[in-house]
């Protein structure tokens, strides 16, 4: 008879997820911020580990002005909404910016800490 070995899922998904986050920081031009691989802590760990290396840059605010429903003020009062709105978004864009430096460190301090304890004492 021929034994099968066992698959481990968790190993191909920790793989899968190194290459996607290196595939990500190549195209970003940086180094992955994380690392999803490890075996010390529960794979719910490295799954979010995994997702907030994907998302940690990712605040976007977007300009949303809807149109005024008034007949002759309408657009006059349209264009001063996006005025405002437009300068709203540039504040925000900086704080956004910011935060995004700080979630960078915070990962990667996280990943740092996460590596030091995946290795055996020496």
């Amino acid at each position: 008879m021929n034994e099968e070995t066992p698959i481990d899922v968790e190993a191909i998904m920790q793989e899968i997820r190194a290459e996607i986050l290196a595939q990500r920081a190549a195209a970003r031009g940086a180094g992955p911020p994380v690392s999803a691989v490890g075996k010390r802590f529960s794979p719910a760990f490295y799954e979010h580990l995994y997702q907030a290396g994907l998302a940690y840059d990712q605040i976007k605010p977007e300009r949303l002005v809807r149109p005024v429903p008034v007949p002759v003020l309408g657009p006059v009062l349209g264009r001063l909404r996006q005025m405002l709105h437009e300068l709203v978004l540039f504040y925000v864009n900086q704080v956004a910016a910011a935060q995004m430096r700080v979630n960078t460190h915070l990962l990667q301090a996280l990943n740092a800490l996460a590596q030091d304890l995946e290795e055996p004492d020496a």
